[in-house]
């Protein structure tokens, strides 16, 4: 009944997972919307219409850019872009008289 000569469960081999390649560069739709973003700052600046906000987000995307991530550069260029836009457009409203 009862076998002498137990043999063990083969072993299970398993392939390590690699580590996900760290990228080395920003997508193109990043980098032109970066751009984009720091020349919307500058306009800005010219108009003396920059908001500190816009500022601090440009800050964070060019830190995104630096260790190359795009989606994080992008969300906040994209911020830039819309602080940017907003502030000119509040500047060519008539001022409130209370």
């Amino acid at each position: 009944m009862f076998d002498s000569q137990k043999t063990a469960p083969a072993p299970v081999v398993v392939a390590p997972i690699a580590p996900p390649r760290a990228p080395t560069s920003l997508s193109a739709e990043a980098e032109s919307t970066l751009k984009a973003a720091e020349q919307s700052v500058i306009e800005a600046r010219v108009k003396r219409v920059l908001w500190s906000a816009a500022v601090e987000q440009l800050q964070q995307a060019k830190a995104a850019a630096k260790i190359f991530d795009s989606d994080a550069t992008l969300k906040h260029a994209k911020e830039v872009i819309a602080l940017c836009e907003i502030s000119s457009r509040q500047a060519q409203l008539a001022p409130v008289v209370w």
